[in-house]
Order: C-alpha cells, then structure tokens, then sequence
C-alpha cells in the first residue's frame, strides 16, 4: 500500500472516506472497503488524503475490482446530486445497483474418474455404473448433466463417489455477456419520415445536440429515431432508449427484434438479481450496444455511449421521487451534454418546458405532421353529459351515455374493437355508509380506502393497508348502508358486460397486471382480435398500435382538469390525447367520445380541433403571468415526522428562519393535501423564485444551520411534479 485515496460509499454522504490503496488504484477504481463493522463497495473519487488522520491508523482496501467507471460518469453523479440538492452517495448508489456483478463467479461442482476400477473398490458390475464410468472417459460432468444422458438415479452417483471411484471437483464458471451482433432490416419512410432521419443521421456526427421530434400519434417517430440509432451502432456506439415504463414496450420490443435481428438489453424494476448482474456486465464491457430501459437505466457505466433517446418524453413518470428526487429527461441532457453526444427527445404532446428551450433555441425541432400510410386522426365527438346523461341499468348505476353505448354497439356489430378509459384503479374510489355517513379511511394516511370488487379488498393506493370489504358499517354497524361511491375500471367493466354480454372483455391496469407477462399476453390477445372491448387506465395511452381499434371512450374527461397542480392541465391534456391516439392507427378511420361536465374547457375544445397550439398559448400566459415554470423556478420542502406537533413546530421554524430577498417567495407551511402518508404528519413548504436565481443555493443557505432530530424529516425536491 503505497497512496490514499478518497472513497465515495453509496450511504448518504456528500465526502469521501480516505483508506490506504495500491499503486493501481486510480479515480473511477470500484473497490471493497471496511466500513465499522461492515464492508461496502465505493468507487474511488480522489487520489490523495481528504481528512487529517494518521496515516498508520488508515483502513486497507479489501479488494480492487476489474471495473472502472468513466471520469463523464462521476461528473454526472456529481451534477446530479448538486443540482437535486441530493447526497453524492446515494446518487453514486444508482450507478452501483447491481450487486451480483461484483460477486465471484460460482463455484460449479463436476464429476470425474478417479482411475480406481469396479474391481478394486469390490462394487459389482452394473450397466447403470459403467454408463456413467462410459460418460466420464470424454469429460468432466455435473451430476444433472450425468444423469440426463445416462438415465441413472443419484443413488447411483452416491455409490460411486463413496466407493472412490468418481470424484468431485470444484470450478469457476463465469458465463461471458454476449455481444449483440446487429443485422439491419429497415422499412420503407415516407418523405416526410426520410427528411427527418436524414436530420437525426446528421446530428449523430455532430456531438452534443438536442432534438424534439415531435410526431402526431402514428406518425411513425419510433422508425425515425431507429434510423438515428443504425447510424450510431455503425460508429461502434452505445445506445440508450428512456421508455416511462418499460413493461409496457411489448410491441415496442417486438418490433425492435423484427428490425435489427437482436434483443435489446432490457432494464427495470422486474428483473431479478442475476439478469440486473448481467446487464451491468454488459454495458460496462461495452458488450450491450442497445438498452431500453426505465429512468433508472440513466445512471448504468455505458463504456462507450453515443445516442440517448427519450420516447414519450413528455411523461411525468419520468420524475423520481425516492432515495433522490431528479426528472430523468432533463438529467438525460445533461448526460449528453457531459458525454458530448447527441439526445433525441421523442413525443407527440411535448411538455411546455420543452417547447419554451425550442423557441429560445436550445433544442432542435423535427415535427411529423401525418400519420403513416393511410391512417387519418380520429374525430373528437364530445359527450356533454348534462345532456347526454347515462341511463341505469338492471345492474344499477350507468356510467356511459346512450352515444357512447350505440358506438360501442356498432362497432361490435362491424367487427372492430374499441377502448375504454378511466384513469381511476379498482371498482370505487371510496366506501360511504348511507346510514350514518361514514366513509372508510386508511389509517396510515389522509385517504379514502378504494373497493377492488374482484379481490374482496378495500386497499389504500398510497401505503398499501388492505383490509377485507366489510359487510356492515364499522361506525354505526348497519349490514345495508355501505355503498360503493363513483367508478373505477372494474365497474366499467361490469357495466359493459351486462350491457353487450357477447363481447369479449378485458380490464388492463396495475392491479390486474403485475408482471410483464400479464401485460403481454393482454397486448397479444388484443392484436389476435381475442379482445372485443379493453378497459384501462393510463397504460393505455402508452404508444400501443391496434390495426382493428377504432372506437376509444373517455369515461370521464374531467378527472384531471380540476386537480390543483400547475401543471393538471397539461398533463390532462397530454394524456386524453394520447389516449385518443390509439383509434384509427391502421385503414379504418378512429372515433373518440369524450364525457365532460364542462365541455367549454380550453383542453377539451384543443383536443377536438387536434390544435395544441390553442392548449398552449392558454398554459403560457397562466404560467409567465404567476413565474411558474418554465418561467420561473419550484422547490417543495416537505416536513414529516409520526408527531403532529413536531412536523407543525418544524415548518413554522423552517418558515421563520428564511432568508428573504428580493424574486423569492415563500408559500406556507400548510398542511399537505395528503396530510398524514403511511404513518407520518406531512406539511409543506413552495420555494418560488424568479428564473434567474439559483434556487440551490437559496435553499443551500436557508438550510445550512437547519439540523433537525431524527424523528422529522425534511426532504427538498427541486422541480417538483407532485404537489401532494
């Protein structure tokens, strides 16, 4: 051990920890390190000692391992953790998520002989014993591959090796990644498609840039970007596609294969320890030359990256708000611009934040005007369900109009599909007591228990406390006053199967379909036309091409248009359009029924005329009018701690203690919308300044004596998308 060397540990810790190191030991090593009375594996920040201590009483590096992270890599976990306002190490702990890919290869035990005879060790003649002496004459075996091809019980094995005359021995394998080898198939652009590649092809040789390509629904964006993405694998580049949520690319993964002859790596939340261990592998050896993944996926050691792309990038689940709040789009440029390559930015309804950095000409734009092929839009029809109202049924409650129930009709009758969409999970949002008047609420949180029907449960969608529905009122006892109270999916689709009892149906939402299987095999059977009417939530407004889906419902378009978030209605706006997207994608022309209270909405009245720009200039003005962003900046400040008074007494404290300056306000403490979350009283404080202050180092400097006990917490997100 000859220098010192500062590590990062993936622990919130913003320094490093110095330890004795090798000469081979350089920035970017990753290394095994004692830590008290455990070990932990960090990556080397530093060369040369951070503290004063005595050297002789420094720790050793336990271990050095044959992977290095890129000095562009740390500076992103750097940025990113300044930037959020996050610690460096738990930042660096989304870099270090594979654990197993540091393991030793395992330790494989075969089977061979040991040159002692049948004869010698006094054991009889059998043709089970000379089939596996027969075997074990070519090679070393495991024992399931000895008695697969000897058909011989273990019984058999356990004589012999008790007898001498086989033994074991124990060897490393480790299973190499495999490169993928890539095969081009393209299809035919249209010329408006053609001079778009032609644009992206250009900016892959032109280092940093970001493009928005901006395509209506079934204009053919993903074949454009893949022409981007040929171009940068012919370099010997990496490629990394962001999807919101990976287990619904069914289609996308399909086609990708059909395209260029491979897999792509995959990386999400599903995959167990050894394919995660493996993917990592493959990346950091420069063996993975595509990998889509979820937002995590950003933060993976790519050896030699060269194009990001960032499909639907106007998605909010592209926000994180766990371990360490950051927007996986924005923090995706900023890699690019560290990695000086090339980042496409890909959606048919771009968020205003994007569009304002097109007009101030950060980021280049591509626009796709038409569908591909044939295929038209679909036409908007409006339901005014003050007029149109749903008629009840011998099973109770209606929830459709007679327009949308005759188009659903007709269009069973013609042999075509249609979907259904509610944004709203179970069979009811909320249990009430017509008797007394009591509504069943979580008791961890400042929320109603939602009624999933088919589970028996009334489940909280916020911590997850389940309880059996109960047969009487908790609170007065009646056996006839509960009642379930608005829809969900679930009731929507009993609905629909009372109402067309020969249709075939089908409810899609993160209840129902939990694995990427079940996601699948719903996709599979709704393109085999197994399916006549598909229910979902907001997974189905996620990119997927139906030929036969020509009618799309909206149960209720005004479930987002109300929410008190600055951003409600763009993202209401983002979603009804993409949902409406899905009709009509192939020959035949889609029809989309849209019921609203409030037809006279400036979002309702964009969609109709499939004129964003309506939608958008409204939402400037409301912005640029109260410097909300993009034109201006948010921090939310969330206090939470099991006791009420404390969480009050920090946030009045927190409030009192700002420093005041000029293009700063303070909104609050108020109680949080969700006041009480899985057991902890939340309050809230919003950080609004103007866009030309930084908003980290105001908040840096409010914070820098804040020092509270260990039963509140106070947790800072910058850019914040969820304001409950």
């Amino acid at each position: 051990m000859s220098q010192i060397v500062g590590v990062m540990l993936p622990l919130p810790f913003n320094d490093v920890f110095d330890y004795q190191a090798p000469d081979n030991v350089g920035v970017g090593s990753i290394v095994l390190v004692p830590f008290g009375k455990d070990k932990q594996i960090g990556v080397v920040f530093k060369i040369g000692a951070s503290a004063k201590l005595d050297e002789t009483k420094l720790k050793s590096i336990i271990k050095v391992f044959p992977f290095v992270l890129e000095q562009k890599l740390i500076r992103f976990v750097e940025w990113v953790a300044k930037y959020n306002l996050a610690f460096v190490g738990l930042t660096l702990k989304m870099v270090l998520c594979a654990k197993g890919a540091f393991d030793d290869p395992k330790m494989h035990i075969l089977y061979r002989l040991s040159g002692k005879t049948l004869a010698q060790a006094k054991l009889k003649n059998s043709d089970a014993r000379w089939r596996v002496m027969d075997l074990l004459k070519h090679a070393p075996y495991s024992q399931s591959e000895i008695i697969q091809a000897t058909a011989v019980s273990p019984s058999v094995l356990k004589t012999l090796e008790k007898a001498g005359i086989i033994e074991s021995m124990n060897i490393k394998i480790d299973e190499p990644t495999q490169e993928q080898a890539v095969h081009d198939f393209p299809v035919v652009l249209t010329d408006e498609q053609q001079k778009a590649a032609n644009v992206l092809i250009e900016n892959i040789k032109r280092g940093f840039n970001v493009t928005l390509l901006d395509g209506v629904t079934g204009s053919g964006k993903t074949e454009v970007y893949l022409r981007a993405t040929i171009e940068a694998l012919s370099q010997k580049k990496q490629v990394l596609i962001l999807v919101p949520e990976i287990a619904l690319t069914t289609q996308w993964l399909e086609r990708f294969e059909k395209r260029f002859g491979f897999k792509p790596y995959q990386w999400h939340s599903a995959l167990n320890q050894t394919e995660r261990s493996k993917t990592w592998r493959a990346v950091i050896q420069n063996k993975a030359k595509v990998l889509i993944g979820a937002r995590s996926a950003l933060f993976l050691p790519y050896a030699d990256l060269g194009l990001i792309v960032v499909d639907e990038s106007h998605d909010q689940t592209f926000k994180q708000e766990d371990m360490v709040n950051y927007q996986a789009r924005d923090m995706a440029v900023v890699r690019a611009k560290i990695e000086d390559i090339p980042i496409i930015l890909s959606t048919a309804t771009p968020d205003l934040e994007t569009i304002v950095n097109v007009e101030d000409g950060k980021y280049q734009h591509i626009v796709l005007k038409n569908r591909y092929a044939a295929a038209e839009l679909p036409e908007i029809k409006i339901i005014d369900l003050k007029k149109d109202k749903p008629q009840k049924g011998d099973w109770g409650t209606s929830w459709l109009s007679p327009s949308l129930c005759n188009a659903l009709q007709k269009t069973f009758d013609d042999g075509l599909q249609s979907m259904l969409f509610l944004n709203r999970r179970g069979y009811a949002p909320l249990m009430i007591c017509r008797d007394c008047g009591t509504r069943i609420q979580c008791p961890n949180c400042t929320a109603w228990l939602t009624e999933h029907r088919t589970q028996k449960q009334l489940i909280c969608h916020h911590c997850g406390y389940t309880i059996e529905t109960p047969k009487r009122c908790p609170q007065c006892g009646s056996q006839t006053g509960l009642n379930a109270c608005g829809p969900g999916v679930e009731r929507i689709a009993e609905e629909v199967k009372f109402r067309f009892p020969l249709s075939k149906v089908e409810v899609i939402s993160s209840d129902t379909v939990n694995s990427f299987k079940n996601i699948s095999d719903i996709i599979s059977r709704m393109e085999k036309h197994q399916i006549d009417i598909l229910i979902g939530t907001q997974i189905l407004a996620k990119g997927h091409h139906f030929p036969l889906l020509t009618t799309v419902g909206i149960v209720d378009a005004d479930l987002g248009l109300m929410g008190s978030d600055l951003r409600a209605q763009e993202q209401t706006f983002q979603l009804l359009s993409q949902v409406s997207g899905r009709a009509g994608r192939s020959e035949k022309k889609g029809t989309v029924y849209v019921q609203t209270l409030y037809p006279e909405s400036t979002v309702l009245k964009a969609l109709i005329s499939h004129d964003r720009t309506l939608f958008l200039n409204t939402e400037k003005k409301n912005r640029q009018m109260l410097y909300l962003p993009p034109y201006g900046r948010l921090a939310s400040l969330i206090i939470s701690s099991p006791y009420e008074n404390l969480a009050q007494k920090a946030a009045i404290h927190l409030a009192k203690i700002f420093p005041h300056q000029d293009g700063t306000f303070l909104l609050g403490p108020a109680p949080a919308p969700i006041y009480m979350l899985r057991g902890k009283y939340r309050y809230r404080l919003l950080l609004k300044t103007l866009k030309t202050i930084n908003i980290q180092n105001v908040i840096t400097y409010w914070l820098k004596n804040v020092d509270f006990p260990s039963n509140i917490r106070l947790e800072v997100d910058i850019d914040p998308y969820s304001f409950m």
